[in-house]
């Protein structure tokens, strides 16, 4: 098998953390769906991918370092999702441009302009949380 397609399938829940295990897969294609959770671990396992294409989702957390050891992928999105922490720019990595981080609020690092995470969500909730707003 060299490449899954499962864009625009309503597809809710978390991804499975045996999607990393499919060494063998050139291209993987999860956006548009309703995805929750965390980018897995696994993932770095995906060795000879080429193509990752997580966007327009709902996932959470941060991405992985060890997928900056994904030396085939070319190709890379996580575009519209609610990811947050540092993006490991090294490797591939440095390759993506911001298209591929678009509206993650709490990515921060190269290639975003934002080099320190921001706190605005945790400002916001401390905010309504002084004024009773909970």
């Amino acid at each position: 098998m060299t490449g899954i397609d499962m864009s625009s399938n309503r597809l809710t829940g978390s991804i499975p953390f045996e999607m990393g295990e499919l060494s063998q897969l050139r291209s993987l294609n999860l956006s548009n769906n309703f995805l929750t959770g965390p980018i897995p671990n696994s993932f770095q396992n995906l060795k000879n991918v080429e193509s990752l294409d997580l966007s327009h989702n709902k996932l959470s957390g941060g991405i992985p370092k060890e997928l900056a050891g994904l030396t085939s992928l070319s190709t890379f999105s996580v575009a519209y999702n609610n990811l947050s922490g540092r993006i490991p720019f090294e490797r591939q990595f440095s390759t993506f441009g911001t298209q591929s981080y678009d509206d993650n609020l709490d990515l921060c690092g190269d290639p975003l302009p934002r080099n320190v995470q921001p706190q605005t969500r945790l400002n916001l909730d401390m905010r309504m949380k002084l004024k009773g707003l909970e």
